[in-house]
């Protein structure tokens, strides 16, 4: 019995590690905050919320969506950002933050735009105003606590990075 624990045993540690785990770890999104903290984050995604009602009906029946994306969403362009760098430069005034622009290293300077409709929701119906709100990401840290940080704000009701350990200023995407 002894001999076949160790023979299982060993076949768990010789053995390759999962393509799951490897997968994780391949794909890890660095947020550099503030504060000058950084938290990795695993099985990360872009996440852009919006709001969307009918035409004629009032705001307050507006409803709130989130559509992921892989890839940086500005105006009507979009940016892989796998294998890249972004950085963000913020302006602080009267209490609230803003982002002023945003920098891809292999793009460069990028002015922030809010997502068009016919990227994020193409699918969404023509008779319905759509409000972008704003771009976040979200994923598990290394110790597995699920995360979101709000990177960029698309409309005054949201306030993005109001505290320095909340502000994301660059993010790794390896």
């Amino acid at each position: 019995m002894r001999p076949l624990f160790i023979l299982g045993l060993a076949s768990v540690l010789l053995a390759p590690p999962s393509t799951l785990a490897q997968d994780e770890l391949a794909s890890v999104a660095t947020l550099q905050l503030a504060d000058g903290t950084s938290v990795a984050l695993v099985q990360w995604k872009l996440t852009y919320e919006f709001v969307s009602w009918r035409a004629k009906e009032h705001v307050s029946t507006a409803k709130p969506q989130v559509r992921e994306n892989s890839q940086l969403v500005l105006g009507k362009k979009t940016y892989p950002v796998k294998g890249d760098s972004l950085s963000l430069k913020h302006l602080e005034a009267d209490d609230t933050v803003r982002v002023l622009s945003i920098n891809l290293k292999k793009v460069g300077e990028l002015k922030v735009e809010n997502p068009a409709r016919e990227v994020l929701a193409p699918d969404l119906e023509k008779d319905r105003i759509y409000q972008p709100r704003s771009l976040d990401i979200s994923g598990k840290t290394l110790s597995g606590i699920e995360r979101s940080f709000c990177i960029v704000s698309f409309s005054a009701l949201v306030e993005c990075g109001g505290t320095k350990t909340t502000r994301v200023v660059k993010i790794d995407f390896n």
